[in-house]
């Protein structure tokens, strides 16, 4: 259970919303509740239509007194007291609600978490990435729909780079059974990671069975606990894909791939040879890579077997530039090198 106390000026959503929408602010703030709170409707009216309808009898978003940017408690989320004033002319502004983009993540994750870690609740906390990952990548899904592609490419490859700080001192697998001091779960492999879990499976599966796969997933465990199993099950059963090796390198293992991609022209083909050099053992992820030439491009897919691969391309042209993963579909590292 969660109480608010304080002298709050309320406020009721200006548009009509899938539930009683309130919100409660300092009295100083209230010039800039409504602004600063522009993006919950369209988050809940998102995650209604992308996952299921809203789960409780009502939605109160509180700025009080949290340490966290927010605290996710059912119906009633509490955020932190500088929420709206935080930003600063030189943060990046929403050009869809005029406030710090941040804080449109940070409202938009802690309204997915009304569906994914609290009416689906992680079995256990080795499992903490099924809310965390979900409400930070749900977040970013939000961004896309609501704001641009390019703000949620930016947003992925943000968290994309704090998961490599992290990595460079932590070495863990996201679901962790080793990790005794359980606020210590609440870092990048839960929530970072986590999201790029999920969007390595959105692009692998497609839209309509990654999502099919969300939606049986939420429906079958609502009002109840999930494990990391039944996310599995949920999307094998959607898309018709084995799963288990893409969740036994990335979720029960540690580490990214960190690819070198070194190419070689000859005047009528390209040599290609691709090597992982990060700790432990290969990931056998398909691989797109882009050929750049003057007159075109064209992407091929790599398929490693292991930690080493060398293909040859019939190539008429010499190229300009090679790119790996051009659509940003694999959580990577990578470096390419002509010869």
């Amino acid at each position: 259970m969660i109480i608010a106390v304080g002298q709050f000026a309320k406020f009721a959503s200006p548009q009509q919303a899938v539930t009683p929408l309130s919100y409660y602010v300092s009295k100083s703030d209230s010039p800039l509740a409504l602004k600063g709170f522009g993006p919950a409707n369209p988050s809940l009216q998102f995650y209604t239509q992308t996952v299921a309808p809203y789960p409780y009898e009502k939605l109160a978003l509180i700025v009080g007194a949290t340490r966290f940017g927010g605290m996710e408690n059912s119906s009633a989320i509490v955020f932190t007291s500088n929420l709206f004033t935080r930003g600063s002319s030189s943060v990046r502004l929403s050009k869809t609600y005029g406030i710090p983009m941040g804080n449109v993540g940070v409202v938009a994750h802690e309204i997915a978490h009304q569906w994914f870690g609290d009416d689906v609740t992680e079995s256990t906390w080795s499992d903490l990435w099924l809310s965390e990952g979900f409400a930070t990548y749900f977040a970013g899904l939000f961004l896309q729909r609501y704001e641009s592609e390019d703000a949620f490419q930016a947003y992925m490859k943000g968290a994309a780079e704090t998961v490599f700080a992290f990595e460079k001192k932590n070495r863990a697998p996201i679901f962790d059974r080793e990790t005794a001091r359980l606020m210590d779960l609440l870092n990048a492999n839960n929530y970072q990671k986590g999201a790029w879990v999920l969007h390595m499976l959105r692009s692998r599966l497609g839209d309509d069975a990654f999502f099919r796969g969300i939606r049986g997933y939420y429906e079958a465990h609502k009002h109840s606990t999930a494990s990391t199993e039944d996310l599995r099950a949920a999307l094998e059963k959607s898309s018709g894909h084995d799963l288990r090796a893409f969740f036994a390198r990335w979720v029960y293992d540690s580490g990214h791939p960190q690819y070198e991609l070194t190419w070689q022209w000859s005047g009528t083909g390209l040599r290609l040879e691709l090597r992982q050099v990060q700790v432990g053992s290969a990931f056998l992820d398909p691989l797109p890579v882009r050929i750049v030439t003057p007159s075109g491009s064209r992407e091929v897919v790599l398929k490693p077997a292991g930690k080493q691969l060398i293909q040859t391309i019939e190539l008429r042209e010499k190229p300009t530039r090679i790119e790996i993963d051009p659509r940003n579909t694999l959580l990577n590292e990578a470096v390419v090198r002509g010869i």
